[in-house]
């Protein structure tokens, strides 16, 4: 008996690419050997993040990276992220985003949905989005418009 009969699930055939709504993506054995390997052991999760944000900033060459479960934890950790910056006080004060700089821009062809709203979890964050037309470019007067209470209304 197979996975799915065993647990009573519904096979599936994904023609949508990668989507945590179907369990992300199929997982290379060395991932299966590395979390099979992890799963016995208790670890701090804040060293092991610390530790994952290394491995993914050398990676990525970035300044820093950041496990999440998920698209849409990504986008709320990574507005989140801009808007407090490495400021420790700031990051506590969430949800709560008074101070803080809180509009985020987006193309309104850039509405999405991919199980969750893009829009969703901009403002989860605590974040405003603000729309400017467009769906592969922003010219300078977009942006200046659209941030800071420009002409452009908030998204609703």
């Amino acid at each position: 008996m197979g996975f799915h009969e065993r647990h009573n699930l519904f096979s599936v055939i994904n023609a949508s690419g990668t989507m945590t709504y179907l369990g992300a993506c199929s997982v290379a054995a060395p991932v299966i050997n590395a979390v099979a390997e992890c799963l016995p052991h208790l670890v701090e999760i804040p060293h092991l993040q610390a530790r994952a944000s290394e491995v993914i900033s050398r990676l990525c060459s970035s300044e820093a990276g950041c496990v999440t479960a998920c698209a849409a934890a990504r986008i709320a950790v990574g507005v989140a992220a801009c808007m407090t910056g490495e400021d420790l006080a700031k990051i506590d004060q969430l949800p709560n985003t008074t101070g803080m700089k809180g509009e985020v821009v987006i193309m309104r062809r850039h509405f999405v949905g991919f199980g969750a709203e893009i829009l969703q979890m901009i403002r989860i964050a605590g974040a405003t989005p603000v729309e400017v037309e467009g769906a592969t470019r922003c010219l300078p007067y977009q942006l200046e418009g659209a941030i800071g209470g420009g002409q452009l209304l908030p998204c609703t």
